[in-house]
């Protein structure tokens, strides 16, 4: 069984912590919308994968690293960073003008 002090430092973490992580998330959201604010969790992954490595001492490996360029391509056309080019040189087509 883990002491008092052990426990109070869990909790107090943790709860601190989410008390941070909500505050500069609805600062976030409130100043860009709810459509970007969301985007910020798809980069869960890419924070959890330099943990591994700068922390823990896992390998960095191929797999991954084309999984976060796959997440971060996917956030980038999400939040409208990179857009599809559209043709300019169509003409418009003229309407019809009376029955069929």
């Amino acid at each position: 069984m883990p002491s008092w002090k052990v426990t109070g430092s869990l909790f107090a973490l943790a709860i601190g912590g989410t008390a941070i992580a909500y505050v500069l998330y609805y600062a976030l959201f409130a100043g860009a919308g709810a459509a970007r604010s969301i985007q910020i969790t798809y980069l869960v992954p890419a924070i959890a994968l330099a943990y591994g490595v700068l922390l823990l001492g896992e390998p960095l490996t191929v797999s991954a690293v084309a999984g976060l360029a796959l997440i971060l391509t996917g956030v980038t056309f999400g939040t409208g960073v990179v857009q599809r080019r559209r043709r300019t040189d169509l003409q418009p087509v003229p309407a019809r003008k009376g029955p069929r």
